[in-house]
């Protein structure tokens, strides 16, 4: 079976790097959240769209931690990040509607 690719949505969220901290703001949702550590290294692995083991694999190659710790960070974030509908499947946002 293979893994889903996640990718941050597009609509109606905005971000910026400050320093070594990312903030965020869903205009849709009137929500903020701010994301530092690990969080940022995944979230920048997301903005490319990234399965959950490839984002294991970049928080072992980024951080000195073992499989079970990576796995366990990764899925709190995925979690984290769906509950607040940040993240989706990609190719699920609206089409024609690129922010670039």
């Amino acid at each position: 079976m293979t893994e889903p690719t996640l990718q941050v949505r597009r609509r109606h969220l905005r971000w910026e790097q400050l320093d070594d901290e990312i903030v965020i703001l869903d205009l849709a949702g009137s929500a903020y959240l701010k994301l530092s550590g690990a969080g940022v290294v995944l979230w920048k692995a997301l903005l490319g769209g990234a399965t959950p083991q490839a984002l294991v694999e970049v928080l072992l190659g980024e951080y000195d931690i073992d499989r079970a710790s990576a796995e366990r960070d990764v899925r709190a974030f995925l979690t984290r990040m769906r509950g607040a509908r940040l993240v989706e499947l990609r190719g699920s946002g609206e089409r024609g509607r690129s922010r670039r």
